[in-house]
C-alpha cells in the first residue's frame, strides 16, 4: 500500500535548499536535508531526496515539478488547483512537491515533516489524495 502527497507553493515562494533547511531547523524538527546549497530546492537524484531523520541516512520518494495544466480539472495539477479553491490559488508556474509513501515508517514520518515545513514556512499548501484531505497551517499541524 502507498500513498501520496503534495505540497504546491507559489513560484515566487518557492525556496532555496538552505532555505528550507534553515526553516527545517526553526520548526526543531528531526529532518534535515543530506545536502542545502544555496539555490533552488531541487532534486540531487531522479525521484529520490536523500534527508537524515533522527540521526540515520533516509531515502525518500520525492519530485519536484512546476504545474503546467492548473487549469484544467481532468490533470492532477487542475484537480488539486479545483479542490484547493478558494483557500489556496494554483497557477501554471507553481511548483509541486510529491512524495511517495509506501510501508517504510521513518520515510514516511521523515517526509511529512519536510511536507509540513513546505507548508508552514513557505506558505504553501498540501494534499494528500488517498482520503482526500487538504489545507494550509492547521492541516500541516
Amino acid at each position: 500500500m502507498s500513498f501520496d502527497y503534495f505540497v504546491a507553493v507559489h513560484k515566487d515562494k518557492w525556496p532555496t535548499a538552505k532555505a528550507m533547511q534553515t526553516a527545517l531547523e526553526g520548526l526543531g524538527y528531526p529532518v534535515s536535508l543530506a545536502s542545502a546549497p544555496d539555490k533552488a530546492f531541487s532534486l540531487a537524484e531522479a525521484f529520490g531526496l536523500p534527508v537524515i531523520f533522527e540521526g540515520h541516512p533516509v531515502a525518500l520518494e520525492a519530485d519536484i515539478e512546476q504545474a503546467t495544466d492548473a487549469n484544467d480539472p481532468e490533470s492532477l495539477w487542475g484537480y488539486i488547483a479545483e479542490r484547493a479553491a478558494p483557500n489556496f490559488a494554483i497557477s501554471n508556474g507553481d511548483y509541486f512537491l510529491t512524495l511517495t509513501f509506501r510501508s517504510d515508517a521513518n520515510q514516511i514520518r521523515a517526509g511529512l515533516y519536510l511536507a509540513a515545513a513546505m507548508i508552514l514556512a513557505f506558505d504553501g499548501y498540501g494534499f494528500e489524495n488517498q482520503f482526500e484531505t487538504h489545507g494550509r497551517g492547521e492541516f500541516a499541524a
